[in-house]
Formats: C-alpha cells, structure tokens, sequence
C-alpha cells in the first residue's frame, strides 16, 4: 500500500495554498505477515476559523481479489468525510473519500479516520489542523 503523493507536501503555514489536496492508496491482497492496519497523516495546517478545506484520497485495488469495505468511521470535532465506494471495490477499480475540516474555535484539532475492510489491511488516517483567526 502506498500514497502517491506526500501527506506532508503542503506548508501547513502557506494560507494560499490549494484548499484540496488528492492522494491515492494502492491496495492489494496482504501477505501472512503484514500489519493488520496501514496509518498515514495528514495535516490540513492553519485555517480561517469557520472556513472548510477537503482533502480527496482514492483507493485502488491493484490486487487480484475484489476488497470488501465493511465500515467508515471518522473522529474528532471539526471533521467529516462523504464516500463513494461501493461494497465491493474489484481489482483495478478505485473509489474516493473526501474528507474535510473546519475550525470553529482557535486552537488544535485532532482526529482519525477509519476505514475498515475484508481483503486488504485496514485504513487510519490521522488529521490534524490549526483553527486560527482570519486577519
């Protein structure tokens, strides 16, 4: 499994930078010794209180066998993602999730973002981001 693109590109200071970045997971059928859960990170770094940034992430099935999502489940106050995988996601199919952030207060903003499925290892996505003030 990998991303595509670096969670950490962005500086979480630069206030023009875009308001969405992509990155794409690669999947396939896991071994007898492997991790039974992937995480990865991002940060969406400072933002206008009340403003919403997204972050879009595309899982690919680059195995052979078809990955089962069993649940989507995301934490943290601030934070809330849509979906558009199906049940079943077939080998070479990809499917997305966007996942926003808004501040509505001043300070740090934690949560995680779970994704479960049968064929492939688990998903956590640790977010992260900076509620500040917009001058």
């Amino acid at each position: 499994m990998a991303l595509s693109h670096s969670a950490f590109a962005q500086d979480p200071n630069d206030m023009t930078a875009p308001r969405e970045d992509a990155f794409e997971i690669a999947l396939g059928e896991h071994g007898e010794v492997e991790a039974q859960t992937r995480h990865f990170f991002y940060n969406f770094g400072r933002t206008y209180l009340n403003q919403t940034k997204s972050a879009r992430f595309y899982i690919r099935n680059t195995g052979g066998l078809p990955i089962y999502f069993n649940d989507f489940d995301i934490r943290g106050n601030g934070f809330w993602y849509n979906e558009n995988c199906p049940r079943l996601l077939f080998s070479g199919q990809r499917c997305s999730v966007r996942v926003y952030f808004r501040p509505n207060y001043i300070g740090n903003f934690n949560g995680q973002l779970d994704i479960e499925m049968t064929g492939a290892e688990d998903i956590r996505i640790h977010l992260r981001g900076r509620g500040i003030w917009p001058f």
